[in-house]
């Protein structure tokens, strides 16, 4: 126990804390999120999507306008900040009625999200060795995990009694988090506030994206599998409640699952996949989304979407934590946060647009449909991924030049 305590510095235990806290919460809410949306707004389908887009909508606006300000700020003031804001919105959910009340607190909760995310990746790779990073994200995920299996199944229970408590449990567990984050958590801002103050003076968007273009190129191929999810979050818990009398139960059930494979898989599959390449490992990651999302589209009995849940699993380990590694490596250190402000917009993106999109195609097509699609484009965008990713096609040689010449 000394040994797995002294392997990780203690900002890496305050944030597994506040990720088993905050996931406990945010998973009881998570999973009936969009069905309690659906009934306020009276089983309106298109309305409840627009609105869960304007999150990630204001997401990407602040990722352009000031995705650099942990670099500029510190990495501690912003996390203060972002958690401030998302306890703020989780709480004012309690009392919400109106679309537009809705509609603002979707804002502000994307506002804190949008800050406090790239800030603590950024404080990993300030912080933890190349060799450690990969093994640290897949931590945070499986404790993360672990808050996922047993969240659902007390969120079941709430929501059936009094689903405005849910949102009040999830505002206290981030005003704790932000307690210890204060007082607790140390600042890791490297110490390059020059090349900072240049980097962030002026804006040019163009000029923006071509000094940016490889880590713009990694978000672009990732939209499809965030896209994935963006259904299996949303639209699919409404193809569910056509497939199964007790979706809600079916609903719950898969997610425990799933969070339980996590908690049992992630790092060990994180550490046999650090024996590959990059390359290899996405290839293989996309190819087991392709495989789930077409399980989703046609899956009708348990045993099924259980198996699919296995696929998730192991694609997400291999396939994400790895990515989010690849960009700490790439990233200059005075950039940290910036570069995980824009490789995290894929998934704002498709949370913006991809519940909509995914919704018109429900109503016009149906399910299945939806999730062939999605694995058409999981298909697609694993092939450009890996083109990008070769010395042929990448810009990742000619950016480590650049780097080493500063």
């Amino acid at each position: 126990m000394k040994n797995l305590l002294n392997r990780y510095p203690g900002l890496v235990w305050i944030r597994v804390f506040g990720e088993l806290l905050t996931s406990v919460t945010g998973s009881m809410l998570a999973p009936f999120l969009i069905i309690y949306l659906y009934d306020k707004l009276d089983g309106a389908v298109l309305l409840p999507m627009i609105i869960v887009g304007l999150q990630p909508l204001t997401e990407i606006i602040i990722t352009l306008l000031g995705g650099n300000l942990t670099d500029r700020l510190g990495r501690k003031k912003i996390i203060v900040a972002g958690l401030v804001l998302q306890a703020g919105a989780m709480a004012g959910f309690i009392f919400a009625e109106s679309v537009w009340m809705f509609a603002l607190l979707y804002v502000i909760n994307g506002a804190g999200r949008s800050v406090y995310i790239p800030a603590q990746r950024a404080q990993i790779a300030d912080s933890i060795d190349d060799g450690l990073r990969s093994e640290v994200f897949a931590l945070l995920n499986t404790v993360g995990a672990a808050g996922l299996a047993l969240g659902p199944v007390i969120g079941y229970f709430v929501y059936t009694q009094d689903p405005a408590l849910m949102f009040g449990m999830q505002a206290a567990a981030l005003t704790i988090y932000l307690i210890v984050v204060y007082f607790k958590l140390p600042e890791t801002l490297p110490d390059e506030s020059d090349e900072i103050l240049q980097a962030a003076s002026g804006f040019h968007l163009k000029s923006f994206i071509s000094k940016n273009s490889y880590v713009f190129g990694l978000m672009a191929f990732s939209l499809p599998i965030s896209f994935f999810y963006a259904q299996t979050e949303t639209n699919y818990r409404i193809y569910l409640e056509d497939l199964f009398p007790d979706f809600l139960v079916v609903l719950t059930t898969l997610a425990s699952i799933k969070a339980v494979m996590c908690i049992f898989l992630e790092i060990p599959l994180v550490k046999w996949s650090n024996k590959y390449s990059f390359k290899r490992i996405i290839i293989i990651s996309y190819s087991l989304y392709f495989v789930a999302a077409i399980s989703y589209g046609f899956s009708t009995s348990m045993l099924l979407l259980i198996f699919t849940q296995l696929i998730v699993t192991v694609a997400e380990s291999l396939g994400l934590n790895r990515l989010l590694n690849h960009v700490s490596e790439i990233a200059p250190s005075n950039k940290r946060g910036l570069y995980f402000s824009i490789y995290g917009t894929h998934w704002d993106i498709s949370r913006m647009a991809g519940p909509f999109l995914g919704g018109m195609i429900l109503i016009e097509w149906g399910g299945a449909v939806l999730f062939v699609l999605s694995a058409l484009l999981l298909l697609l965008g694993g092939f450009a991924q890996f083109l990008l990713t070769t010395d042929k096609f990448s810009l990742h040689s000619s950016i480590k030049l650049s780097m080493d010449s500063k």
